[in-house]
């Protein structure tokens, strides 16, 4: 983490930058007092480039790909690169996002642009700073490595970084191209990795500070109840205890110690008022959802008239699809320290949006942002649930009721009784085929919680609720798609992927179903709906090849396949299945993976693993994620009772990068909406079985079969 004395060291020795409305502007931290927190790049008189990266690192590699694309245009050595998170402010913004946000697979995509740029203007600073002092021409200079060399003179960028800043910033600079790219498109050694084998890396929960005191919180058994009434007569026994009180969201109980607060939270009896969702189990709420779908929705996208095509043709098919809500299962569940003083606040989190946490910091405090310091730490996963900031806010007004820096804990139990999970829906689809087995007609009616909604960016029409289908590329006569607005107190939030978790799979899967009632090969018929796509069709010819379409598989019994486009990429997918008919259980043996983001990959070995970790993910909700509910609220609070892939369950996995011309498109999710539908499309195909609920648990299976 950037600390507040670093800054101030570096304060008057770094490139800065100011927001103004027609763009960004590169600003010298000296000529402004009042931009001196807000550096992006400085170089230290021992020749180590310092650069502040504005993107939460959750394990994704976003400091080594963002710091690398500088160091590219900077020819600066990768081994004297340090990387620091960028402080909570305006300046840092994501401008594409509006906010200091990590999230919708856009950190390099919203970046790149920006930060070669930048590494591009420290270079032409530093060449026309030993140009001045050496009376030469710039264009006879070299930089290269952090050394400008000319004739038999050689000195380091560090010893010219502060003449270099007395002169104006360059109003334009000559990016490289890409045959000079010396680490774009080949990839540097991971940033973060020595200080995480060392142990050294710094986490939400790893944050201690001198008089700092420890607090859980105890939260309603259902969502939507409140507290009653407390007796902690017994709770406040407990040697260490320090205080009990309520908060926003339930009952904070203090100690000294993190034992002395659960040992307190375990004495403590509190009275909640009814649940609205009382009696609510998991029957119930699938009934719920299957009733939403008799409701009159918002129509958020529709071409001809698919309902009249529907009732007036006998080639055709529907389903009824329902799926679970799913919990983040982060590695690091929710912690932070947040210090409230009368003239100050420090957090220190591991969060995805640094904004919105500064912004809840001045809620709770009342101070002014320049008072405010937030300081993100690594994230031991995210997946979207970081950038909820709600325990960041529980923590803020404990630490101003105590007026001490508290570490606010959350335990696996917590974390999953806190909500905010990736939405439970119900789909109705409908589809029909002309003589010759041409689509010509689809329907698609979904009711699913507004996840935008649930983070204040009300709509008609929630854009997570249809994204994937109304958007979709397939080239369909008729289509309708519908939107039915789920109002539950059971928060949701984003989940890797967002909507494509949900809708890829059931279109998907019916796309499958499509073909096999016009009895087509999937592939065939993909590319026939796709014909007009060459992004598109091209990923599914080159996983249909490498994967062996048409052949016996390598290993599993039946193959599947399925594309999704999401977040400006183009995924297809290919496994290899078998299964246990005995015991229901699917083995999923080999996935291939093919994925465009567009003409350029800045670092093809984070590439790859994130395809990697998407397809686990990915798999582990197929297989056997769900969050479960009794009539008193989620029953499933722990991984013995929402199992998550082992890795003895882990398939082979090949990923196949399919480069392109167009917009560079996002790593991070894309791969993850593909797996289930490739799995039920396998079972479909292998098996014929019709999978359209999820988990695929092999009691379900079981019952298919």
């Amino acid at each position: 983490m950037i600390t507040r004395r670093d800054l101030i060291k570096l304060g008057g020795l770094g490139l800065g930058l100011v927001l103004l409305p027609e763009g960004f502007k590169l600003v010298k931290a000296s000529e402004n007092p009042q931009i001196k927190p807000h550096l992006w790049a400085s170089i230290t008189k021992d020749n180590y480039l310092m650069l502040l990266v504005n993107k939460s690192e959750m394990g994704q590699g976003v400091y080594t790909g963002l710091s690398m694309i500088v160091a590219d245009e900077l020819d600066f050595p990768w081994d004297r690169v340090i990387v620091k998170s960028a402080p909570a402010r305006d300046v840092y913004i994501d401008k594409k996002m509006g906010s200091q946000l990590t999230g919708g697979s856009t950190s390099v995509r919203n970046m790149y642009e920006f930060l070669r740029l930048l590494g591009a203007s420290v270079k032409e600073m530093i060449l026309e700073s030993a140009s001045r002092e050496w009376k030469v021409p710039k264009e006879k200079l070299q930089a290269r490595m952090g050394y400008v060399s000319y004739a038999n003179k050689k000195v380091s960028y560090g010893e010219l970084w502060e003449k270099a800043l007395k002169l104006p910033i360059p109003t334009q600079v000559r990016l490289k191209e890409p045959s000079e790219f010396i680490y774009i498109g080949k990839g540097v050694p991971r940033i973060d990795t020595q200080e995480k084998v060392e142990g050294k890396a710094i986490f939400g929960i790893d944050v201690r500070l001198k008089d700092m005191v420890y607090a859980v919180v105890e939260r309603p058994p259902y969502f939507g109840a409140k507290v009653k009434s407390v007796d902690d007569s017994q709770a406040r026994q407990i040697k260490d205890l320090l205080d009990v009180f309520t908060i926003s969201s339930g009952v904070a109980v203090c100690a000294k110690t993190v034992e002395g607060a659960l040992k307190g939270r375990e004495k403590l009896k509190v009275e909640w008022t009814k649940s609205p969702l009382e009696g609510f189990d998991d029957e119930r709420l699938s009934q719920y959802y299957l009733d939403m779908l008799k409701k009159k929705g918002v129509v958020a996208r529709k071409d001809g008239n698919p309902t009249l095509l529907l009732e007036n043709t006998k080639r055709k098919i529907s389903a009824v699809y329902l799926l679970p809500y799913l919990y983040h299962a982060t590695m690091e569940p929710m912690a932070c320290v947040v210090d409230v003083k009368e003239d100050r606040c420090t957090v220190y989190a591991p969060v995805q949006a640094q904004t919105w946490t500064l912004q809840t910091a001045k809620s709770i405090t009342g101070l002014p942002e320049d008072k405010i310091e937030v300081y993100t730490t690594y994230l031991g996963g995210g997946f979207g649930r970081k950038s909820n900031v709600e325990f960041v806010k529980e923590a803020l007004e404990i630490s101003k009721k105590l007026k001490k820096p508290v570490k606010l804990i959350y335990t696996r139990e917590d974390d999953v009784k806190s909500g905010w999970y990736r939405p439970m829906n119900a789909t109705h689809l409908e589809g029909a085929l002309d003589e010759k087995g041409r689509v010509v007609a689809l329907y698609h009616k979904i009711a699913v919680p507004a996840v935008f909604e649930w983070a204040g960016r009300p709509s008609r029409v929630d854009r997570a609720a249809v994204e994937g289908i109304e958007n979709m590329f397939y080239e369909i006569p008729h289509v309708h798609v519908e939107f039915v607005k789920v109002d539950l107190p059971i928060p949701v939030w984003f989940w890797r992927s967002v909507g494509s978790t949900h809708n890829a799979f059931t279109l998907e899967t019916f796309i499958d179903r499509l073909a096999h009632l016009g009895k087509r090969d999937p592939v065939e018929l993909r590319l026939e709906l796709l014909k007009n796509h060459e992004r598109a069709k091209k990923v599914i010819e080159v996983v249909a090849e490498k994967a062996g379409w048409g052949k016996r598989p390598m290993y599993g019994e039946a193959m599947g396949l399925a594309y999704h486009y999401s977040f400006g990429s183009h995924v297809a997918q290919v496994v290899e299945v078998s299964l246990n008919k005995n015991t229901g259980e699917i083995k999923v043996h080999r996935v291939v993976c093919a994925i465009d983001i567009g003409p350029l990959v800045v670092h093809p070995d984070l590439l790859v693993s994130q395809v990697e970790s998407a397809v686990i993910m990915g798999l582990s909700a197929t297989l056997k994620e769900k969050v479960s509910f009794s009539k008193n609220g989620p029953s499933s609070l722990n991984f013995d009772t929402y199992p998550i892939l082992t890795m003895a369950e882990a398939p082979q996995v090949e990923v196949h990068i399919v480069k392109s011309d167009g917009p560079m498109g996002g790593v991070g999710e894309p791969a993850l909406p593909p797996v289930a539908p490739a799995v039920a499309n396998a079972l479909l195909w292998g098996y014929g079985i019709q999978i359209n609920n999820l988990p695929m648990a092999p009691e379900v299976i079981k019952s298919l079969l």
